[in-house]
């Protein structure tokens, strides 16, 4: 009896175990704290903030079963919250008889919730290319970053070619001229390069290098202060239609794992073929995106640092 009794003793009376049930399982912490020997304003000090949390999760975890969705969401729409009433709209279940309700106003405020997220996304994007420009502000301090006369001819009419057409894109009216912007683009580079795809010397910054499950590498290059990237696919499902991976095999292949990130290094390839208005293969998702970022596809021929 007295060895149980003394087991049972080193239970509750064992501090360490006490904090971790506190957290862990408040409702058991707060049992062991009752059984704990020691004085009773002590365990007043540390009940009562356990007692709460588990008061507060009991409640949140009851309150979770019987809230009501599409309640909920319409106090947000009418109060002009449309993004939480989105989002509780969106939680109604089919079986509730407020569910055909629910769709029409998801249907109604997904363009400004739409527009809401692009305006977050727009200054996301804004925040962090005040940043890259704190960054070339440093390398230029240091005297690390190449300028744009350090650049090919070539190299240079593109990069005017692609910055001025998407300030051209930002100002257009309509998505007529926004198109029209870009096929513009396409005809531009396709003079700048002569009618050919292929270029020689262009001087970049090593942006990405990594390996496919098959060990070729994938390699993403970003010409300096622009936001214009060239570079291979990154997986083997879109290699089978490109063939733009490196293999190990490459002599290419050894020359780019001696780089690392944020590198300046000369390279030599080729664009491949548009199917669409912009004359060489640009692999963004919206036309948005191929103006403001665009990520050109490229087989490199040549790669070396720059010394």
């Amino acid at each position: 009896m007295e060895t149980q009794q003394s087991r049972l003793k080193q239970w509750y009376d064992n501090k360490v175990l006490l904090i971790i049930l506190f957290f862990l399982l408040p409702p058991l912490g707060i049992y062991a704290m009752l059984k704990h020997k020691t004085h009773t304003w002590k365990k007043v000090l540390y009940i009562t903030p356990s007692a709460i949390v588990t008061i507060l999760l009991t409640t949140g975890i009851i309150g979770s079963f019987f809230l009501d969705s599409y309640k909920t969401g319409l106090d947000y729409y009418n109060k002009k919250d449309f993004v939480k009433a989105y989002d509780f709209f969106r939680m109604v279940k089919s079986d509730d008889k407020n569910y055909n309700d629910a769709i029409t106003k998801i249907s109604e405020i997904k363009p400004i919730v739409d527009s809401i997220n692009t305006v977050k996304e727009n200054e996301k994007l804004t925040k962090n290319q005040r940043v890259e420009d704190k960054d070339i502000v440093k390398k230029h301090e240091k005297g690390i970053v190449s300028t744009s006369s350090d650049f090919p001819l070539d190299q240079q009419n593109f990069i005017k070619a692609v910055e001025q057409a998407y300030s051209d894109y930002k100002e257009a009216s309509n998505e007529l001229k926004k198109s029209a912007i870009r096929t513009e683009r396409g005809n531009l580079i396709k003079k700048i390069l002569d009618g050919k795809r292929n270029f020689s010397d262009w001087v970049v910054v090593v942006k990405e290098m990594h390996t496919t499950g098959k060990g070729k590498a994938y390699f993403t290059v970003k010409i300096d202060e622009t936001n214009i990237e060239m570079g291979t696919v990154n997986n083997e499902l879109s290699n089978m239609f490109e063939n733009s991976l490196i293999e190990q095999s490459n002599p290419i292949y050894n020359q780019i794992s001696e780089f690392q990130k944020g590198d300046i290094v000369i390279i030599s390839g080729s664009f491949f073929p548009s199917d669409k208005s912009d004359y060489i293969q640009e692999l963004s998702l919206t036309e948005e995106g191929s103006m403001r970022k665009p990520e050109f596809l490229i087989k490199f021929t040549n790669v070396q640092k720059n010394n």
